[in-house]
């Protein structure tokens, strides 16, 4: 079972805060690692977080050319 919306909503903008512009790809290795110990679960956690961080950065693009610029660390 998948954690629930708020909790991989939670995940997506920690990895955005502790990775900035490499999230995508520490999420990309993360499934990877996942993929190859077979953990059939963790992948299916990680492509949902993948996809809220996506979401995130279509929106934080979304505002950035509309000149309200997020901050990222």
């Amino acid at each position: 079972m998948l954690p629930d919306d708020r909790e991989l909503w939670a995940c997506a903008l920690q990895v955005e805060r502790q990775h900035g512009d490499d999230a995508p790809r520490f999420v990309a290795e993360r499934i990877g690692d996942l993929a190859v110990a077979g953990d059939e679960k963790g992948i299916a956690t990680w492509k949902a977080i993948a996809h809220r961080l996506d979401r995130l950065n279509r929106t934080g693009d979304a505002k950035a050319s509309s000149g309200d610029e997020r901050k990222r660390s």
